[in-house]
């Protein structure tokens, strides 16, 4: 077989051919140079970002014959020999399939003997999470004690799974997810290497998708070249991913924005019968709402414009609903329906919220100003103010403006948190209440990771507990959006009240109140109480007063008689 995938095709042979892990390859180059290389590594980071890659590179600069600043010159025998995968002195194991303690052993044994024709020999161990901890205790040993012609390197996704024991033995290096435009420019020279025509469109888009790894775009692109023909198209790359084109994704979201939902279903389900996968869609659907924002936030001009006319909290909670979807449908057997819920929810929430619409014209006015249309409107709206005063209409009172700021004020609070709820939380508190929680409160946050409840760490994790009752708790949300969610997400809700009976053995209600907001509601809460106490009071002596003007009115009349007494009321 001739042909070789393109990933292989264009591994990296040296640390500058590495992209996107300058702090990795900066730092081996350096150790080498100066003779100061460790006897192990652990290489750890999402796949496909070249962990095994630089691995072999750093094998063949350690024992090349010609070596150049840290660099192997690709041209000796012995750089030739590990590039081919004929030098028996690097040994690659792949620990996914040989994790138990005979393979781990057999190392140990063979570990001791010189190298046949390089100057170290290195174990190069991939997925090496996947050892039992039998292998790892017998991989300890000589971790610990290492022949000095030795050297590990240790390969893996998920490092927590490694012991300690091993990780503080080792260097530890974490790779990072490769940016979107570094990806491009190394697809764009593959293509032209290849003498491949391209749209730039297609590589951007595979570059994308490919989420942070190197190995993943270069697949993805090898598959969209035997797709198509000899021209890389943005719709080859499309095809072989199962994405759907923002186009569209923009008419998809405007169906369900108008309320057409059946009209968004039918076209759901055209993207299922061309192939399209419900968890690539969705995240076609996440991206599509995160450039919206970022266009919204650098006011630049939109192509697809289905949702550029609602403010930023609106979207950001269309992101949280749609991601909680994500979540809930890798565990779900019946993708469909979780789908078709989520266009339901998307739909009512605008629905329900329909002040968070921007106006069309007024958009397109504020976008693209008219000095002549501005200065006709300036001109009518000085005459109808002149034809006011005419009239003899008077300005608002102060009192009426305070009045129509705090109505503006609670219209902007509407349905993020009720100061009803939370009064009934702070006419109950407690000093042990409140303590007691804060002491678990981290508990409450660390049980929700461990029990896979993703979408209830997002908002536990930036909130604490400011005030309880043996039945209530009130809680602070630094993102008011978070806040709304529980306050009016019963389900959200009730799965953050569970947790919290788990850990303090009680059964709360939750209140959420925005961290910007509690301080002005705890003073509006203290003045409301002060005041109604003041009333109490005042209502009390005046009671006490009657009660003591009727007692001297019934001696007078048992002293002079009820004739001659009669009740004058000053006031």
């Amino acid at each position: 077989m001739n042909y070789q995938a393109l990933y292989r095709m264009f591994r990296p042979q040296s640390f500058q051919d590495v992209v996107g892990q300058e702090h990795v390859t900066k730092t081996l180059r350096n150790a080498i140079s100066k003779g100061k290389q460790s006897h192990a590594y652990i290489f750890s980071g999402p796949r496909g970002t070249g962990k095994t890659s630089i691995a072999k590179v750093f094998a063949k600069a350690i024992n090349c014959l010609n070596p150049q600043d840290g660099e192997p010159c690709n041209e000796c025998a012995i750089c030739k020999g590990i590039t081919q995968g004929t030098n028996g002195d690097v040994i690659e194991i792949d620990a996914a399939s040989n994790n138990g303690v005979d393979e781990i052993r057999n190392i140990r044994d063979k570990v001791k003997y010189a190298p046949s024709e390089s100057k170290y020999k290195v174990y190069i161990i991939d997925e090496v999470h996947m050892l039992t901890t039998g292998a790892f205790n017998a991989l300890l040993k000589t971790l610990e004690e290492p022949p000095a012609h030795a050297i590990f390197i240790l390969a893996t996704t998920e490092p927590h799974k490694i012991p300690p024991t091993i990780i503080s033995r080792a260097q530890r290096f974490d790779f990072k997810a490769i940016g979107t435009e570094q990806i491009t420019d190394r697809l764009r020279f593959v293509a032209e290497e290849q003498q491949l025509d391209y749209d730039n469109e297609a590589l951007e888009f595979i570059a994308k998708a490919s989420e942070g790894g190197m190995r993943d775009a270069l697949s993805i692109m090898d598959q969209a070249i035997a797709f198509g023909d000899e021209h890389l198209t943005l719709q080859d790359a499309l095809d072989v991913t199962g994405s759907v084109d923002e186009a569209a994704l923009n008419e998809l979201f405007k169906d369900v924005v108008d309320g057409n939902v059946k009209n968004a279903f039918t076209r759901y389900h055209q993207f299922i019968s061309e192939g399209k996968e419900v968890n690539r869609l969705i995240n076609d659907m996440i991206y599509f709402v995160r450039d919206t924002i970022m266009n919204k936030t650098v006011n630049n001009h939109a192509e697809f414009d289905a949702l550029m006319n609602f403010d930023l909290d609106m979207l950001y909670h269309m992101i949280d609903i749609i991601n909680d979807t994500l979540v809930s449908i890798r565990f779900s057997v019946n993708q469909n329906v979780h789908f078709e819920v989520l266009l339901v929810k998307i739909a009512e929430m605008v629905k329900s919220e329909p002040d968070t619409v921007t106006n069309v014209a007024t958009t397109q006015v504020a976008s693209q100003p008219n000095n002549d249309v501005l200065l006709q409107r300036m001109e009518q709206l000085e005459n109808e103010l002149k034809t006011l005063k005419a009239q003899g209409i008077a300005q608002a009172s102060p009192k009426q403006q305070s009045s129509q700021s705090n109505t503006r004020g609670k219209r902007q609070n509407k349905g993020t948190f009720s100061m009803t709820n939370i009064a009934k939380v702070l006419d109950e508190a407690n000093k042990e209440d409140i303590q007691l929680l804060k002491k678990h409160w981290l508990e409450v946050v660390d049980y929700a990771k461990k029990n896979d409840k993703k979408s209830l760490v997002s908002l536990l994790q930036n909130s604490i507990p400011v005030a309880a009752s043996e039945k209530r708790v009130l809680i602070q949300f630094d993102e008011e959006i978070h806040c709304e969610i529980v306050n009016r997400d019963d389900e959200k809700r009730t799965s953050i009240e569970n947790v919290v009976r788990n850990i303090i053995n009680k059964n709360v209600e939750v209140v959420g109140v925005p961290s910007d907001q509690w301080m002005r509601v705890r003073t509006e809460y203290i003045n409301s109480r002060k005041q109604h106490d003041k009333e109490e009071h005042q209502t009390s002596s005046n009671d006490r007063e009657e009660q003591q003007d009727t007692d001297v009115a019934q001696k007078a009349r048992d002293l002079f008689g009820a004739e001659t007494v009669h009740l004058i009321d000053e006031e």
